[in-house]
């Protein structure tokens, strides 16, 4: 037997679990994640969140109250409600992001045990996983959530600020709110990038499979039988083709039998009970097979090698060797998208609201800097558009963690609609009966699997809703910045009636004086002559 160590999901996500705990973003016990790495449940661990979502919120609060100070009457009432709404976003986001983390910790404890369970199911089949990809993806998100995080915060302060005070450090907790939704965006991010890694090596390796067949057939195998190699067929073509010319030979050696109807047994999944602690290690049985160790070093046949003959004058023939993989890849797929399923009711309500704040926030900010730009007044709460650089960096950064989980998770509807691709591609590449059954019948239960992450239902995560969205944060500025324009021109002509009033009624008081002078001196000469 050998021995081949494999990481487990969780235990990958040292950095992510600890930056989570420090914050209150999840409220399992440190202990026991740092001595056997495992989630557990946790009464401090719960109390701890729900005390930093108050003192994080309080010093928001208060630290937004001391960056306004006395400008909330200087703007209009609907410019400040606006940016009330905007500003306090972030602290509604952070709360339902800690909120939904306690209400939803034993369903993420059942996601691990459920990932930890595949990933031991199709390392006995050879498919092995590299979780150390995840937590660089991780790694790598986190950084970016550092950088934007630092650059807008401290830019802020530097151009913002006019007393450099102990007292004036709060703006720093601002960060904290934003950093927290990033944080939690993130978990979602590692949850759905772990379910698509596990569709694309199931993918990959079925595609590996039938790379190696192609490649030995086409190295060592001699021509194919005239009948089938001479006529150009397409894969539904050849199958139909394959069938019949196979039970016709069947038919002329053997007379027929009373028909037999043969069943595939393909069980659903069943949850079971979950384990103490993941697995860190697969035993996997070291062949000894003759007929495969003759080619264990040549070059471009993968995983094909147990399928294929140990003498190179021998045909290809696959017969029931593949069924037991493909039907643990179809249960595999099933139970794939039962934990995507999860992950999906887990993080609903959370990109709802992220969405939401995306939409609203980054159409704000691009308004005001075109005011920024035009030369226009622009309230306090928005004055990071006043700076053109940091403008973009907050409207990037909001942008990216819109983006981000929506293109992700796309990837991974699109990646286990291709499971069925892959099989069927192998069955054409085997082309023998028995293999087009079995990939018949397990296709139409992968049809059955079907994947898909929206927020409450409302929208799909997929890039139809990034063009929507796009496409309404356009429309709604154009919209914006014609009544700027139409207000600044009622402005104009109501300036310009003024200055007109005004004129005429100088002309009409000069008018009057002169014609008194007149009149008077008109009556002294009179009075005079008399």
């Amino acid at each position: 037997m050998s021995v081949i160590p494999v990481r487990s999901l969780l235990d990958s996500q040292h950095v992510l679990f600890y930056i989570s705990s420090i914050f209150g973003v999840i409220p399992y016990s440190l202990w026991a994640f740092a001595k056997r790495t495992v989630l557990q449940l946790s009464i401090l661990g719960n109390v701890w969140v729900v005390c930093s979502l108050v003192v994080n919120t309080v010093l928001y609060h208060i630290a937004t109250t001391n960056y306004v100070k006395d400008d909330w009457g200087t703007q209009k009432t609907l410019t400040n409600a606006i940016g009330i709404f905007i500003i306090y976003m972030e602290p509604l986001m952070m709360a339902t992001d800690m909120v939904a983390g306690m209400i939803n910790q034993k369903q993420l404890m059942q996601c691990f045990d459920r990932i930890a369970r595949i990933d031991n199911h199709l390392a006995t089949e050879g498919i092995l996983l590299n979780n150390q990809r995840l937590r660089r993806s991780t790694i790598v998100l986190l950084l970016l959530t550092l950088l934007f995080e630092a650059v807008i915060t401290v830019y802020s302060f530097v151009v913002f600020e006019e007393e450099f005070t102990v007292w004036s450090l709060i703006w720093f907790i601002t960060t904290i709110p934003t950093a927290i939704n990033s944080v939690c965006r993130i978990w979602y991010v590692m949850l759905v990038l772990a379910i698509r890694q596990r569709f694309n090596a199931m993918n990959a390796h079925m595609n590996a499979i039938a790379h190696g067949l192609l490649n030995y057939k086409d190295q060592f195998v001699g021509e194919q039988d005239p009948d089938i190699a001479e006529i150009p067929l397409d894969y539904l073509e050849r199958e139909i083709f394959t069938v019949y010319t196979q039970r016709r030979k069947q038919l002329a050696a053997t007379p027929p039998k009373n028909p037999t109807t043969k069943v595939i047994a393909v069980k659903p999944y069943q949850p079971k009970q979950p384990v103490a602690s993941p697995v860190k290690s697969v035993e996997l049985p070291t062949h000894h097979n003759s007929a495969i160790q003759p080619w264990a070093d040549m070059e471009g046949l993968g995983p094909a090698r147990q399928y294929l003959p140990g003498d190179l004058r021998l045909r290809v023939k696959i017969e029931q060797r593949l069924d037991n993989k493909l039907i643990l890849i179809c249960r595999t797929h099933d139970e794939l998208c039962e934990v995507g399923k999860i992950i999906n009711r887990m993080y609903s309500v959370q990109m709802l609201v992220a969405m939401a704040h995306g939409f609203v926030a980054i159409t704000a900010e691009f308004y005001f800097l075109y005011c920024s730009l035009t030369e226009q007044e622009v309230p306090i709460l928005f004055r990071s558009a006043e700076v053109f650089v940091l403008a973009l960096t907050y409207i990037s950064y909001t942008a990216l963690k819109c983006v981000v989980p929506i293109f992700v998770c796309w990837k991974t509807k699109t990646d286990s609609q291709r499971t069925g691709i892959e099989m069927h591609y192998l069955a054409n590449v085997v082309d023998e009966c028995h293999c087009y059954e079995v990939v018949n019948h397990l296709s139409l239960k992968l049809l059955n699997h079907h994947l898909n992450f929206s927020a409450c239902g409302f929208f799909d995560l997929d890039m139809t809703t990034l063009y929507a969205i796009t496409g309404a944060i356009t429309s709604y500025l154009i919209i914006l910045i014609q009544f700027n324009l139409a207000a600044i021109q009622k402005s104009n002509s109501n300036s310009t009636l003024a200055s007109n009033a005004s004129t005429s009624t100088a002309v009409s008081i000069i008018e009057n004086a002169v014609t008194t002078a007149l009149t008077t001196s008109k009556r002294l000469t009179m009075t005079s002559g008399v």
